[in-house]
């Protein structure tokens, strides 16, 4: 027979007691308490209503193209756990990658075998060029650092093994250390969110069906959303009448950006200011360059789920193509339309090969977003390989399509802060859900935003899970 004395909390069975806020420990006791002394107080406790969540977190993230470090500065409101989830997204912006740090990263992505030291190096050197990147967006729109509660940084990724050989392991490197842009901040900061789904048995990527999902279901509509940025994902939300966000999946298609702008590199060109170049103009299609690639690419032909990053569809791969171009005695002009309508077919080909078909696809509405908008090239392959289905922009979300990733890392953020887990994709290689979203690196005020996580939901949920947000408004200004 197991008693309790008086004045101790019991522990559910299965788990460790741990040490939580006072006040909430407090709350606690006090239930306990009042339960297991009937003779004191006959009737039900009045227990008094909890905090609401309201959390100010900094979202941070650099893409494939490593040309700028993009920021949103978002407020997560919630009255409880079972209610709406509200963003507003008070500022973003994007500050220009220093061109040091770029080149060098990409030097060392050129090399077979980079030394340790050189890696450590980098990691540590990114950690400080977002930390700088911070106090640049918070000083430029009077921001104080202060206000911050949380950063959420998704670093520059440089390489991601979502489907290893035999006998080796997930990984991924992801620049950027967390705490030293804790350290220079004082903020708490989460980050390392490929290494948290890679550790529970997921490939690491793609992260954002859950936002996506959640922004653009529709109550009758298949809704698609095609993120073009240096590598390309899809993510396909059925109606609610046919599953929504339960029945959501998502996978990368393999190239974006990260090809075409090594090609204008290798040409002498920037890809950032010299899309318009006179000497682009009149592009030819080398269209049996494009069928040998989609017809051998193994990456292409693997089913979903599946990841990539630089390591297929890199400078290498770039450096590829345009020798294949030059063999066959193409212009800079008609290598980049080569590569164009090479990454705009692979697209269409995967959402065809592994989608709802071109019926559905044709019915559905379809939103682009990511770097690859500013190509008008390949929007206007897609809608031609897509002409009933209707296309429009991320930004009609209410959340901006140059933001979409930086609120993610935020949102991200705070549920690891609070343990809550997050919508898993249908296709993904584990649905267990993970409520370890990524590693935190406590700040100045880290006692204080855990406490704000007990103490939201009341008594009796320290050791319960939070349920999945299931619910996600933008407040729009104006």
């Amino acid at each position: 027979m197991v008693t309790t004395m008086k004045g101790l909390i019991r522990a559910p069975k299965g788990r460790t007691r741990t040490v939580v806020g006072h006040k909430y420990l407090e709350a606690l006791q006090s239930k306990v308490s009042s339960d297991s002394d009937t003779s004191i107080s006959p009737s039900p406790p009045t227990v008094p209503k909890q905090p609401g969540l309201n959390l100010l977190i900094l979202g941070i993230t650099s893409g494939t193209a490593m040309d700028d470090i993009d920021f949103a500065l978002c407020r997560f409101t919630q009255e409880s756990p079972e209610t709406p989830l509200y963003l507003e997204i008070v500022q973003y912006d994007s500050v220009v990658m220093p061109s040091k740090i770029r080149i060098d990263i990409l030097s060392m992505l050129q090399e077979d075998a980079a030394p340790p030291s050189m890696l450590s190096q980098m990691d540590a050197e990114m950690g400080h060029t977002f930390a700088n990147a911070i106090h640049i967006f918070t000083r430029k729109h009077g921001i104080s650092v202060d206000d911050i509660d949380m950063i959420g940084s998704g670093g520059q990724l440089v390489t991601l093994t979502g489907t290893p050989p035999k006998g080796q392991h997930r990984s991924n490197m992801c620049l950027g250390e967390g705490a030293v842009i804790s350290a220079k901040t004082g903020v708490t900061t989460v980050s390392d969110y490929r290494t948290a789904e890679q550790a529970v048995g997921r490939q690491g990527a793609p992260l954002f069906a859950y936002l996506v999902g959640l922004l653009l279901h529709h109550p009758t509509r298949l809704q698609i959303c095609i993120t073009i940025g240096g590598i390309t994902t899809v993510c396909f939300i059925p109606a609610d009448n046919k599953g929504g966000i339960d029945a959501m999946y998502d996978w990368d298609t393999g190239p974006g950006t990260s090809m075409i702008d090594s090609a204008f590199r290798q040409f002498g060109l920037d890809p950032t200011v010299d899309q318009n170049s006179p000497l682009l103009h009149g592009g030819q299609i080398c269209h049996e360059v494009v069928e040998e690639l989609l017809t051998h690419d193994e990456f292409l032909k693997t089913r979903p789920p599946k990841t990539t990053a630089r390591e297929i569809f890199g400078d290498a791969m770039a450096m590829r193509i345009v020798t294949m171009c030059a063999y066959r005695g193409c212009t800079a002009a008609d290598t980049i339309a080569t590569m164009t309508r090479f990454t705009s077919t692979s697209i269409a080909q995967q959402m065809l090969l592994f989608g709802p078909g071109r019926d559905a696809i044709n019915n559905a509405d379809i939103v682009v977003d990511g770097r690859g908008m500013s190509n008008p090239q390949l929007i206007a392959d897609l809608q031609g390989e897509f002409p009933g289905a209707r296309f429009g922009s991320f930004d009609k979300t209410g959340v901006p399509r140059n933001a979409k990733k930086a609120v993610g890392f935020a949102m991200q953020a705070m549920e690891a802060l609070l343990g809550r887990a997050l919508p898993v994709p249908t296709n993904a290689d584990v649905r267990r859900p993970n409520t370890i979203t990524g590693k935190l690196a406590p700040g100045l005020r880290w006692r204080e935003i855990i406490e704000k996580s007990v103490q939201f939901g009341g008594a009796g949920r320290g050791w319960e899970g939070l349920p999945e947000v299931r619910e996600l408004i933008v407040k729009r200004k104006g």
